[in-house]
This record gives C-alpha cells, sequence and structure tokens, in this order.
C-alpha cells in the first residue's frame, strides 16, 4: 500500500504544479489513459491466471445482458412505431372527414419524420380501396388487399396493432421494379365518409434492415449469434437465412426453444439464452457453443472482490479529483453565462480551472464589458436621433404666418384700428408663448387646443367673412398629453388649400374625443376634398403642395408623432371630392402627468 500511497501523492502534486498552464484535451486525455493503463496492467497481472477458467462464465453473463438490452432496444423500437401509428389514427384520420379533407400531407409529414424507420404508410378503406399512401401510391399489379396477411391480421380485433412476420413487400411498385423487405404492422381503424363511418386499415411497413442493424453482432464469440422466430417457431431473422433456405443449415436450436419457453437453457454443444419481444410475442434466441463454467472457489472470488474494490476505490479519487476541477470552473462559467444571458451585464465572471476556462472567462468577462457599454452607446444614440429629428420636424414651420400677421397689425394700426391690432398682438403673443413651450415636444390637450384657438383669431383678422371655425373638445380630453404644433398644420392646409375657391361659407371644425384606448383630434372642413389616392400620397409625402401655407405638411405632423408614439399612431384622412375633408390623429390617451413621470415630456 505504501507504494500506491507515494503514486497517488506524486500524481496528486503533480496535477497541482501543471493545471494552471495544462490544456483541458491534455488533462483528460493524460489522466483517462493513465487510469485505463493502470487499471489494465493491475486487472491483466491479477487476473491473467485466474480469469481463463472464467472467460465463459463472463461470456455468458456478457451475452445475457446484451441479449436483454437488444431485446430491450427492438421493443423500444417497436414502442415507438405503435406511437407513429397511434398519432397517425388518432390525430389525422379519426378527426377527418375523408370526404372533405384530405390527410396527404399529414402522412407526407409524419413519414418524413419517421424515414428512417419506415418504408411506407398506406391507409385502405375495407373493400381494397386505397385512400392515402405515401411516398409511392403506385400499387402493384394484381395487387389483392384481401390476400394480404397483415390486412387479416387487423381485422381479428379492433383498435389493436398487429406486426406481421418480415417479409418482401408487394404492395407498392418500387423504382426499378425492386423488391425490399419490410416488417407490416396494421391495425384497423374507423374513417369518416360524410355522415357515415366506415372500417378501414392502416398499414405502416417497417424498415427490415433497421431490425436488422438493431441484432447484428450482438453477442460475443466466435460462434455466437441471434436469431428471432415467431410464436409458432417460424424463423424471422436469422444471420444464415440464406443458407438454411437453401437447405445447407438447420437452426438446431430451435425445437429446444419450443420446448421451453421459460428462462435460458444450456443443452451440449449448446448454450442459448431466450428473451420475449414486447408487442409481437417474438422470441429473440441467443446462440454460442460450448460448456459455460462458473466461480466455485470461494478464494477466488474473495480475490477478485478485493481486488475490484481497490481498483474501483483508486479509480473513484482519481476520477472524482479529477472531475471536480475539471467541472466546477466550468459550472460556475455556465452560471455566469447564464446570468448575462437574462439580462445580468453586472454579472462578476471568476477566472479559474484549467488553461481554456481561464481565457474564455476573460473573453466573456470582456465581451459582457463591451456588450454593457455598446448597449448604453446605442440607448444615447437612439435617444439622441430621436429628439433631434423631433426637433428638426418641428422647426420647419414656416416663418411667413409671422410676416403676414405684422403686416396686418401695421395696417390695423395705421387704420387706428388699434383694438383689433391689440386683440392680435395678443393671439399672436399667445400664439408664440405654446409654440416654444421653453422647447418642450409634448403639452396637455388644453394648451394645444389653446394654440390652434390663437391661429384662427388670427387667421379670421386676415381673412374677414371667409370662413366660420368652432370647437369641439370634451372635458375629459384636456389634461391628456399630445405633440405640440400638431393641429395647426392641419387647420393651416384647410385654410389654404381645402377652402382655396370658396367666398365666404367655409367652415372649419376642431374635435377632440376619446375613441375607447385612443385620443383622437380631427380637423373637419367643408372645403373641395380629394381623393383617396390623393390622401394616401400626402401620407406618403409623395404629393407636393402649392400655393401657400406652412409648408410643414401632413408627412412631417405624421412622423412627428409616430417619433413619440411609434408607428401604429398617426394620421387618418377622410375626404371625398367636393364634400370636405376630415384629417383624423390618433393617439394613445395618456395623461400629461404620466407622460411627464415616464419621461416623454423633454
Amino acid at each position: 500500500m505504501g507504494i500506491f500511497q507515494k503514486g497517488k501523492e506524486y500524481l496528486q502534486q503533480r496535477f497541482l504544479d501543471g493545471s494552471k498552464h495544462i490544456e483541458l484535451r491534455k488533462l483528460l486525455w493524460v489522466s483517462f489513459t493513465l487510469t485505463s493503463v493502470v487499471a489494465t496492467l493491475l486487472m491483466g497481472i491479477s487476473f491473467y491466471y485466474r480469469f481463463a477458467a472464467q472467460s465463459a462464465q463472463t461470456t455468458w453473463e456478457g451475452n445475457d445482458t446484451r441479449i436483454e438490452d437488444a431485446a430491450e432496444q427492438v421493443t423500444a423500437h417497436f414502442r415507438n412505431m405503435i406511437k407513429v401509428s397511434d398519432t397517425l389514427y388518432y390525430r389525422v384520420i379519426k378527426g377527418t372527414d375523408l370526404q372533405q379533407d384530405t390527410i396527404s400531407d399529414d402522412f407526407r409529414l409524419i413519414y418524413e419524420m419517421n424515414k428512417d424507420n419506415v418504408e411506407s404508410i398506406a391507409l385502405f378503406s375495407i373493400d381494397g380501396n386505397l385512400i392515402c399512401a405515401t411516398p409511392n401510391s403506385h400499387l402493384r399489379p394484381n395487387f389483392s388487399l384481401q390476400k394480404e396477411a397483415w390486412y387479416g391480421s387487423a381485422l381479428d380485433t379492433e383498435e389493436n396493432i398487429r406486426f406481421g412476420a418480415p417479409r418482401v413487400s408487394r404492395v407498392f411498385r418500387a423504382e426499378g421494379d425492386g423488391y425490399t423487405r419490410v416488417i407490416p404492422m396494421s391495425r384497423m381503424v374507423q374513417l369518416t365518409m360524410g355522415d357515415q363511418t366506415k372500417r378501414g386499415v392502416l398499414l405502416i411497413n417497417l424498415r427490415y434492415d433497421v431490425l436488422q442493424d438493431m441484432l447484428e453482432n450482438v453477442m460475443v464469440g466466435e460462434e455466437s449469434y441471434v436469431y428471432l422466430a415467431g410464436e409458432n417457431g417460424n424463423l424471422l431473422y436469422h444471420p444464415m437465412q440464406d443458407q438454411i433456405a437453401a437447405g445447407t443449415m438447420k437452426e438446431e436450436t430451435l425445437p429446444l426453444l419450443m420446448s421451453s419457453l421459460e428462462g435460458d437453457v444450456q443443452a451440449k454443444p449448446y448454450t442459448f439464452l431466450h428473451k420475449t419481444i414486447g408487442y409481437t410475442g417474438w422470441h429473440m434466441v441467443g446462440v454460442s457453443k460450448g460448456d459455460t463454467p462458473s466461480l466455485h472457489n470461494w478464494k477466488t472470488r474473495s480475490f477478485i472482490l478485493f481486488l475490484l474494490a481497490f481498483f474501483l476505490n483508486a479509480m473513484m479519487l482519481i476520477n472524482f479529483y479529477v472531475s471536480r476541477k475539471v467541472t466546477e470552473p466550468m459550472h460556475r462559467l455556465e452560471g455566469a453565462v447564464k446570468r448575462i444571458q437574462a439580462g445580468d451585464l453586472n454579472t462578476k465572471i471568476q477566472a479559474s480551472g484549467v488553461y481554456e476556462i481561464q481565457n474564455l472567462s476573460n473573453a466573456i468577462e470582456e465581451m459582457e464589458r463591451n456588450l454593457k457599454q455598446l448597449m448604453e452607446d446605442i440607448v444615447q444614440e437612439h435617444e439622441a436621433k430621436r429628439k433631434s429629428d423631433l426637433m428638426v420636424l418641428q422647426n420647419q414651420i414656416n416663418p411667413h404666418f409671422l410676416y403676414n400677421t405684422l403686416d396686418v397689425i401695421v395696417w390695423m394700426i395705421e387704420n387706428e384700428k388699434s383694438g383689433d391690432a391689440v386683440k392680435a398682438v395678443t393671439a399672436l403673443a399667445r400664439f408664440f408663448r405654446i409654440s416654444l413651450s421653453r422647447g418642450k415636444t409634448v403639452i396637455p390637450v388644453s394648451d394645444e387646443v389653446e394654440h390652434v384657438r390663437n391661429y384662427l383669431m388670427i387667421q379670421e383678422m386676415r381673412f374677414k367673412n371667409k370662413f366660420t371655425y368652432a370647437f369641439d373638445v370634451k372635458e375629459e380630453t384636456k389634461q391628456l398629453g399630445t405633440v405640440k404644433l400638431i393641429l395647426q398644420p392641419l387647420v393651416e392646409n384647410a385654410i389654404y388649400h381645402a377652402m382655396e375657391f370658396m367666398d365666404d361659407d367655409g367652415e372649419l371644425t376642431v374635435k377632440a374625443y376619446l375613441e375607447g384606448e385612443e385620443l383622437v383630434l380631427s380637423v373637419t372642413d367643408n372645403g373641395c376634398g380629394m381623393t383617396q389616392e390623393r390622401a394616401a400620397a400626402l401620407l406618403r409625402g409623395d404629393f407636393v403642395q402649392t400655393g401657400k401655407g406652412s409648408g410643414v405638411g401632413l408627412r412631417n405632423v405624421q412622423e412627428r408623432i409616430q417619433l413619440v408614439f411609434g408607428e401604429k399612431y398617426g394620421l387618418r384622412i377622410l375626404s371625398e371630392p367636393d364634400e370636405g375633408t376630415c384629417i383624423e390623429i390618433h393617439i394613445p390617451a395618456i395623461s400629461y402627468e404620466e407622460m411627464k413621470e415616464r419621461g416623454m415630456v423633454s
């Protein structure tokens, strides 16, 4: 034990010295190679003389495990195929009226998902008509459904799935008129035909080569093999099936199997293992030749148990140390990455473990810092661009209105209409007070309406008797928030364009009301109207208006609204030629105070 203890201490010291710089691949390779070499040497030297006599027993036990695993694998394969059949029946066929709907796409989808195990899928009516098949729907000439064994087997019991013996497929024409061995899996199903329910048969041909691959090389030994037999003793699969069919070989263990179906049988010169395949009643038989000696010496057993316990203890110590050294940093790194993925960009990453994990930790930490900085830069850049775009659009109001209004005020003063001049100056001052609004882009609806009211007062003085206006502002809308200067361009367009050819009967109405969760601001005139094509062009900015006006345009208002509230909000134009125009502004109904709390007022 002293040598082993020293070896253990040496390995631990070497690992501690080199683990900080050794690569993960080399660490695992060296550790597992060293373990394998030590285990092989110990087991080889210790068991060489004692294990030779026990090889047959070990082979027997190994083959028993392999046969059991192979039987479970085949059973699991058939279980999965039963699930495919259930899916086709209960989710596709049973809920479909075959007179009105087609199930071809569903059949094709399920086939594509299982084509590694399924050769073909077909659905027949009780009278032999093919309803649906995939991937091939061309029946072989002279095919008769009633002559097929799987058809009669399916009709024996309703709802049950039956597996037929492997056979050459004779249902569909193959490319080049070839033949393929399949395992037919069939069941009787209920078909819905309009208001009638008829019986039918669902056939799934399973690929025989899949079963063949499962049963090849199951057992160990030069003269060992596995075969399948049916409930009646008929051979379903045999590695020497061609020789048996040709009569050059006979399976001599088959009578023994049929005489003793329970347990495992030893009858010189054969030893064979027997397992039953679930869902089918088939028998899997593993055959090997030769005696099967067993251990009778308790000293040998004790020695083997001692060596195994020592070997397992050493393996557990080494593997525990290696696994802990390798996996702990990886687990910590995985947890940190998950927190970063969840959005926590303040996660602290501890760089520890082997060389690759340390480099990976440092790289992820650097990526986290860069990502955090990049997100902050993007947010700041987006906010700055949004504010810049909003101010650019808002500042596009043409100063001609100011010049024209000042001209009117000068004319009033020169004509000694001081009262009208005071009224005009007061309206102009209020107009620009709200226009400026201390640089804010969002104001209460009451301020926006007051701004338009002052604008209309000034325009009414300029255009005497040309139009009348009215306001219909609901009380519940006055303290809601809205983008500044979105009503005035609409009113200006109505005055300069909608009423261009009217003398003194122009009418203009400004409204504010709630419509569900939205605030609606509208400007309605009885002017010349427009076509829907022209209205759509105005919103796109494709139509250039001529003549007088602010030049801001409907597209400007649309863009400013969407910059603040999103693309689902904006303008709607309701107009017909010679019938007037109504332009509606739709924005979310949010109070001005709530907008300030959200930081939307800036």
